[in-house]
């Protein structure tokens, strides 16, 4: 009888050794299979992550901005604050600088807080900021303050304590050197930019979760059949 062909597989062998020449190659492109499922698994589960994320920040946003711009409409700065019978004297003036990067380019913000005196007692108002120009702030002309040192202002002082969070207070005894009917546009405002952050933080969430994690999935499947 003529010897039996060694280099032809046993019948019921694995469809990987029938395919492969070698066992480790088999091995090899196995392991390199599962890393890649591995790999596109934890792709879509950062990616889901991702997406929820973003919707639970974006309803959060979406609440607290249209409380916090529900209230501001509600307040009544003549009621609730009355100009004090003296001027404040201006006896500091500080000032910085900083960047922020919104997604689409910096901007250049000038931040300023004013010590003033009353009746001897200091006080340190909120910090009021300023755009300075859409860029970098290299090169960029500083924007003057609102009040020098020496310059006598008009105070307000609140009728009743504690006083809303939308008035911003700088100090404790709520002493304020800026209008407090400003405040309340600025507050209304601030309501405003949280409900848009929201919206668009809501968008992407939805879109990471419906479009991105099922594209990974699909290309998960796809090269699991490759």
């Amino acid at each position: 009888l003529p010897p039996p062909d060694l280099s032809r597989p046993a019948k019921g062998g694995s469809s990987c050794c029938r395919t492969c020449s070698h066992a480790e190659t088999c091995v090899t492109m196995r392991a390199c299979s599962i890393g890649l499922s591995l790999a596109y698994a934890c792709c879509l589960a950062i990616v889901t992550l991702i997406g929820f994320s973003a919707i639970t920040t974006g309803i959060v946003l979406l609440i607290e901005g249209d409380h916090y711009g529900d209230t501001a409409e509600d307040l009544n700065p003549r009621a609730d604050f009355s100009k004090l019978p003296e001027s404040c004297i201006i006896e500091d003036v500080i000032h910085s600088y900083r960047e922020e990067d919104d997604g689409y380019g910096y901007h250049c913000y000038d931040d300023y807080s004013y010590v003033f005196s009353y009746q001897g007692r200091r006080y340190r108002s909120r910090q009021s900021e300023s755009l300075r120009h859409d860029g970098v702030c290299r090169g960029s002309q500083q924007l003057s303050a609102a009040f020098v040192v020496g310059e006598e202002v008009l105070c307000w002082q609140p009728n009743v304590m504690p006083v809303a969070a939308q008035y911003n207070c700088g100090n404790d005894m709520c002493y304020k050197i800026f209008d407090p009917r400003n405040e309340v546009v600025i507050a209304k405002d601030t309501g405003d930019a949280m409900e848009a952050a929201g919206i668009s933080s809501l968008v992407c969430g939805i879109l990471c979760c419906c479009c991105c994690s099922p594209a990974v999935w699909c290309a998960g499947k796809k090269r699991e059949h490759a």
